[in-house]
Formats: structure tokens, C-alpha cells, sequence
């Protein structure tokens, strides 16, 4: 195991230092002409080569598209350490601090058996006691998530506050592959008439973010 941590060690050193390779005034122009801005339409395409090699279960490639997209989030810290405002070296503590905090379960004095339910409702309350209040928690939820993905955010977190988005429960007795069906159809009745139901959902949602701001 530490021949290992040795190696892992230092094969990361050496990509680090081959991004900053590319980075200096004797590497690579197009890398060098790079900012945060620019590079993030990478970052969303490598994530998103990511999530197609799992869905196709494509392990043989997926250790690939993982490499590019690590390149990206060290090429984006090393462009932070450039500006003097985070270094990489920031972001992994940033992380190791976050996972034990987040996981005192397994980190904590008191290592209690919890289920996986229980996991995620201690992450929420955990994540909110971050926040300084619960508008900060709301407020929070990114708003360029695509839009199924902001709705689960925006009703879990507003659970979390014990604000209730949906108290009627229509679908509540409905399976996974129903609600599939009712939201293919509900995209379909979309598309006949012409609404880019991605966007209208995300303003309806922001609408709905702002209002819920507002009353925490």
C-alpha cells in the first residue's frame, strides 16, 4: 500500500507539472491564452463524455475521459493560483475538510450505524449549518443545473426548511417508470407546441426560488 501511495504520489506531481508545463510562457499558446471563463465549456463537455462512458458502462474508456476531466479541474486550479486567489492544493484540503465534517458517522467520536437515508437527511442539515441562514441555503442551489436536477435540489433543500412544494402528493403512488411516462408525455405536449420546456421550467423555477427566499 505505501509503494503505491508513493506511485500515485508521484504520477499526480508530474501531471501537475505538466499542466504548468503547458501553462508557461514556453509551453502551449493555446493553453496559455486560456482563462476560467473560456476553459468552462470544456469542463461541462469532459463531464459530460464522463457520465456516456457510465451510462454505456464503458470502463475501457471511462479511466480516459476521467484523465481529461481531472486535467480540466487542475488546469482551472492552476489558473486560480495564478490570479492569487486558490491554489490547488486549497482545493483538495477544501474537500478532505468537507467529506469529514460531512460524514461524522464515520469521522466522528461517535461512530453510530445509520442507514443510507439517514446519510443524506444528516448531509442536508449538515450543509445547511453551513449556510448563516436559510435563505443562504436556498439561495445556494445553482441555478445552471439542468432543470430536472434543479427541481430535485430546489424540493429537497425546501424540505430541509420545512417549506413543502408540493403538498397536494398527485404522483405520490406513481413508479419510477410512470412518472418516466407522465414527464415524456408532458415533454412531448411540449414540443407540439412548440415550448422549449428546459427553459420555461428553469424560469418557472428561479421564480419559484426567489419566492421561496423570500419567505425563509
Amino acid at each position: 500500500m505505501k509503494s503505491t501511495n508513493i506511485k500515485i504520489e508521484k504520477s499526480f506531481l508530474e501531471l501537475l507539472n505538466t499542466v504548468k508545463r503547458l501553462r508557461s510562457d514556453d509551453g502551449c499558446p493555446w493553453d496559455l491564452e486560456q482563462t476560467s471563463e473560456s476553459l468552462s465549456q470544456y469542463l461541462l463537455q469532459e463531464t459530460y463524455e464522463v457520465l456516456e462512458c457510465i451510462d454505456n458502462s464503458n470502463y475501457k474508456d471511462l479511466k480516459g475521459e476521467l484523465g481529461d476531466l481531472l486535467f480540466q479541474i487542475l488546469i482551472q486550479s492552476l489558473i486560480g493560483e495564478e490570479e492569487n486567489k486558490f491554489s490547488i492544493l486549497d482545493v483538495i484540503m477544501s474537500i478532505n475538510t468537507k467529506l469529514i465534517n460531512r460524514h461524522p458517522h464515520v469521522f466522528g467520536d461517535s461512530k453510530s450505524k445509520v442507514d443510507s437515508k439517514s446519510v443524506i437527511k444528516n448531509w442536508g442539515e449538515i450543509k445547511k449549518s453551513e449556510t448563516k441562514d436559510n435563505k443562504s441555503y436556498i439561495k445556494g442551489i445553482s441555478t445552471t443545473l439542468p432543470s430536472l436536477s434543479f427541481a430535485f435540489d430546489l424540493y429537497r433543500k425546501s424540505n430541509d426548511i420545512n417549506i413543502d412544494l408540493d403538498e397536494d402528493k398527485d404522483f405520490e403512488d406513481y413508479s419510477t417508470t410512470e412518472i418516466i411516462n407522465t414527464i415524456f408525455k408532458l415533454s412531448s405536449a411540449a414540443s407540439r407546441k412548440n415550448i422549449d420546456l428546459e427553459n420555461e421550467f428553469r424560469k418557472y423555477l428561479k421564480a419559484k426560488q426567489l419566492d421561496i427566499i423570500s419567505k425563509a
